[in-house]
């Protein structure tokens, strides 16, 4: 089977939601309806989490986690679908090259994600170490081409500085770091 990267997956999850939508509207899907389309259980949950989490799905949370027990398109996921234009753009059928190289990072995110909600930080430390986990999350949902990597390295520094020991608390910093450092470099080379 082809490995697909995650921006096409959440791709085909929305165009699946669109067309049930435009069956049903009151369907909804469960995880077993995209099985069948060759996605596996690891990659659904983070491109279901994130379609969510931008407010383009809705996700009936139940007791399977990290998988849901059954979702729909919301209308703002409908917007975009049927807006080619910013579709095509935010979710490519297919990536460009170099996004195979960061097959890893939506898994790392969303493991950042994880590792800051339970990081032992708290008060307004707490607060902007979320804030800053979702300002890298946001930057790192444009395309490749669209990314500031000053910008990336940056919030980086600043995650890191919300923890004493970051390598120990979000382990996960150090792996996007490491991910994204080599695409910082061929950015600076002339």
């Amino acid at each position: 089977m082809h490995k697909l990267h995650l921006k096409a997956i959440r791709r085909q999850v929305l165009q699946r939601l669109y067309q049930e939508y435009l069956n049903d509207p009151l369907n909804m899907l469960e995880p077993e309806d995209f099985f069948k389309m060759d996605i596996t259980a690891k990659d659904l949950a983070p491109a279901a989490h994130y379609l969510g989490d931008r407010g383009l799905i809705e996700l009936m949370i139940g007791y399977r986690p990290p998988l849901f027990s059954s979702v729909r398109i919301r209308p703002t996921g409908i917007d975009l679908v049927e807006n080619h234009y910013q579709f095509n753009l935010l979710f490519p059928a297919k990536p460009e090259p170099r996004e195979g190289e960061l097959d890893a990072l939506p898994h790392l995110i969303e493991s950042l994600v994880e590792e800051a909600d339970i990081s032992p930080a708290n008060g307004i430390v707490r607060q902007r170490l979320l804030c800053d986990v979702q300002y890298l999350r946001d930057e790192l949902s444009r395309p490749v081409q669209y990314w500031r990597k000053p910008v990336l390295m940056a919030v980086l520094d600043w995650i890191d500085a919300a923890c004493n020991a970051p390598e120990e608390t979000l382990p996960s910093a150090g792996k996007i770091r490491k991910l994204l450092a080599p695409l910082a470099e061929a950015r600076a080379q002339p």
